[in-house]
């Protein structure tokens, strides 16, 4: 499947963020199908996955058979060890999640003191439509919501950017106008919605995709680094650390 130009954007974004990052171990929540955890895989980092679809597990571990030894999928966040990873991690998971306060900070026990937090978000709940929905958001997060949800559960050296502008503002309009009689979706509930977004996209969207190629989102990759510092992207990434 061709990747979305917000992935390759967050992507993008998620590099320059943790460029300087010394290989160690991690967990990744809502790992989706394990896109992700690779790229980290790649970059000499082992660790573990979880997530909460039984389907979205099957899929990680079929497509990490050959790198048990590196990447540990787990049903049950109860078989992770406390406070043995040096990285914890979860891209656009949050906004999923109702009482992310809470699960933020179950979350945080498997991470080491000194350990980082990296994670990805959605921004900006004006711009919640169609396109949030049908993938089961509960809600898009500004720049300060964002901070303050961190310091609660006691994080620091929170840094951050305001990822995608300006090619997001144009394909989260366009999605939201493909999908808007979509109604594939609607008899699920909002669990199966998130579930489903990680491992596939609405038919009209992957008609979409198949006419844009990543090679022509790569200049913007580059171009959005000038707007990081100001709230104009679709989305937010952010690091921060355990004390």
């Amino acid at each position: 499947m061709k990747k979305q130009p917000k992935l390759i954007l967050r992507e993008s974004a998620v590099w320059d963020m943790t460029r300087n990052f010394i290989p160690g171990s991690f967990v990744e929540m809502g790992a989706g199908t394990g896109h992700m955890a690779s790229l980290f895989l790649a970059r000499g980092f082992h660790g573990a996955c979880h997530d909460m679809g039984d389907s979205s597990r099957d899929l990680i571990r079929k497509r990490f058979e050959n790198d048990r030894d590196r990447l540990q999928v787990v049903d049950e966040l109860s078989d992770l060890s406390v406070n043995h990873f040096d990285y914890l991690m979860a891209f656009e998971v949050l906004e999923h999640v109702p009482e992310d306060g809470d699960v933020l900070s179950q979350w945080l026990e498997y991470l080491k003191s000194g350990g980082i937090f990296i994670a990805s978000v959605p921004a900006h709940q004006r711009k919640f439509g169609r396109s949030d929905e049908i993938v089961g958001h509960v809600r898009r997060y500004e720049r300060l919501q964002m901070h303050k949800l961190l310091e609660s559960v006691g994080l620091k050296e929170i840094k951050m950017v305001n990822y995608g502008y300006p090619i997001t503002e144009l394909t989260r309009t366009l999605s939201n106008r493909i999908v808007s009689g979509d109604k594939s979706y609607d008899s699920l509930d909002q669990k199966q919605k998130s579930i489903l977004s990680a491992q596939t996209k609405p038919l009209a969207i992957k008609k979409m995709l198949s006419l844009v190629s990543g090679h022509m989102v790569q200049p913007f990759c580059h171009l959005q680094r000038w707007f990081y510092r100001w709230d104009l992207g679709d989305g937010l990434v952010v690091v921060a650390k355990k004390p």
